[in-house]
């Protein structure tokens, strides 16, 4: 601790015996960085925001059909766009134009320099600044001005360039997907040839197999309700007599000159015209045909002999024979169905086979069906995209909604750069650290001693004796020099408070 406070007494009794060389040091780099500053030429900045639509034709017409990949900086893009190097020698032509009637390594300097200071950034969505800096005011806000007038301009003719590539890239993209969709149907339509019996119809229709297998089911639920009818008809006819009881005998000769006919004669001889009549029509193996000669042995076996005779008292029931009609028809009809059902069973157990064969059709074929929709509706997209873009080219679309200036450029009036106060005050800092370092320098070769106990310490000997200082007439001037170093001191800070006054533009009224 003694040893710190040692120190700090003897950097003070530098800093009061240096004094004038640390003042000194302090204002010759104020004086120095402030003249520098001064040779520093004000910078003016103008700049003029933008709203741009920068979203091409293609990127509305193509929305939701391909993914973006325009991933660049769209403030690059900009800037690109606009620092081409036809642009900048407009550029050159309309802000300098004593320039651009000199010499070409001069309009070429002046060019790469432009490119260089002009800056574009974003400050939302769609809006873009534009920024110049310049010494001269009127520069930069010519610059700036010219600027956003030939990225207006341009923006004309980019729309008809923008409105003929959309209009060419989709006419390829249709005629691509116009090949692909081909190709898809056709392979479709191939393999749905190939398995037309196992594939669903159009629409989420049944197959042909699922057809079949209904109709079976069907038939088989047929066969079986007509079954129980005609177990119930014969149940019926067993509770039927065969025969009626009469008062009275009644002979009745078919074969003979008669003219009334009995019920049962009548049956037969309608039976046995409509079996002549499917005879000319059907052959022999018809359902239909067999089934009527079942109907005409029935009923002849009905009159034996060609003759109905009744004798005694008893007649035939014609309920009965009715009953036996029914059921014969109900024999056919069963007959015709267990038919019907083998064919059925022939033509699932075939289906089934094909499709035991033939393992993933539903996969492939839902697979070749969604290739071929995704196909479709892109192309049905594009085609609409064409015609929105045949729309707007034949309604002459202007690009005025594609640029539009928000703020103007304005003529700049208080410099932007250099920060005048930030750097006077950063230059005062450094003079007085600069003093600072003269104190800490010279006392790296100060072999002085600041008291008494400094030489015991450093010597090791003992000190028997101090002599005081005597003030007399030198005392005086110790003050006139102390009074000078702090009129010196002063008079920098005057010097600075004089120079940040002039910056920063403050009017002192007394």
């Amino acid at each position: 601790m003694e040893s710190l406070v040692d120190l700090i007494k003897m950097y003070m009794l530098v800093a009061w015996r240096r004094k004038w060389y640390a003042l000194a040091t302090a204002w010759f780099v104020c004086v120095a960085g402030w003249i520098a500053l001064t040779r520093i030429p004000d910078q003016y900045e103008a700049n003029v925001r933008l709203h741009v639509d920068t979203d091409a034709l293609l990127v509305p017409l193509l929305r939701g059909l391909a993914v973006d990949t325009g991933t660049a900086s769209q403030a690059e893009l900009m800037q690109k766009t606009l620092l081409t190097r036809t642009n900048l020698k407009k550029l050159v032509a309309m802000s300098y134009p004593e320039v651009a009637e000199g010499p070409e390594p001069e309009r070429e300097r002046l060019s790469q320099r432009l490119a260089l200071a002009i800056q574009i950034t974003t400050a939302g969505q769609n809006l873009f600044t534009v920024t110049y800096r310049d010494s001269n005011p009127k520069t930069a806000y010519d610059v700036v001005r010219a600027a956003s007038t030939i990225f207006a301009d341009n923006q004309a003719d980019a729309a008809r360039v923008d409105m003929d590539n959309a209009q060419r890239f989709l006419r390829q993209q249709i005629a691509s997907y116009e090949t692909q969709l081909s190709e898809a149907e056709k392979r479709r339509a191939e393999f749905r040839t190939r398995y037309f019996n196992i594939l669903p119809g159009e629409g989420n229709a049944p197959s042909r197999l699922q057809m079949a297998r209904d109709g079976l089911a069907k038939l088989e639920s047929d066969h079986a309700d007509a079954g129980l009818r005609l177990e119930a008809i014969k149940a019926q006819l067993q509770n039927i007599p065969q025969f009626l009881s009469v008062d009275g005998g009644i002979n009745i000769v078919t074969g003979g000159v008669a003219t009334t006919l009995s019920p049962a004669q009548q049956q037969l001889f309608e039976a046995e015209r409509n079996l002549k009549l499917l005879q000319l029509r059907d052959t022999n193996r018809h359902p239909d045909v067999i089934a009527a000669k079942k109907l005409v042995e029935v009923l002849r076996e009905a009159t034996p002999g060609g003759s109905l005779e009744t004798t005694g008292h008893s007649i035939s029931n014609p309920v009965y024979e009715q009953v036996r009609l029914q059921i014969v028809d109900k024999e056919t009809d069963l007959a015709s169905l267990q038919s019907k059902i083998g064919v059925a069973k022939t033509e699932v157990a075939h289906l089934e086979q094909l499709a035991h064969d033939a393992p993933g059709v539903d996969a492939e074929y839902a697979r070749l069906d969604r290739d071929y929709t995704i196909v479709q509706r892109n192309y049905n997209e594009l085609v609409g995209r064409l015609e929105q873009a045949r729309i707007a080219d034949a309604a002459n679309v202007s690009t005025d909604n594609k640029i539009r200036v928000v703020d103007p450029p304005q003529l700049p009036r208080v410099p932007v750069a250099p920060r005048r106060p930030l750097l006077i005050s950063a230059i005062l800092f450094l003079g007085l650290g600069a003093g600072i370092g003269t104190i800490v320098l010279f006392a790296q070769f100060d072999r002085s001693f600041s008291g008494p106990q400094v030489l015991r310490r450093r010597l090791e000997l003992p000190v028997l004796g101090m002599i005081s200082y005597v003030r007399g007439r030198q005392y005086q001037q110790i003050w006139a020099h102390s009074a000078a170093f702090l009129l010196a001191a002063i008079l920098l800070f005057c010097v600075y408070g004089d120079l940040m006054i002039r910056a920063t533009g403050i009017n002192l009224v007394v």
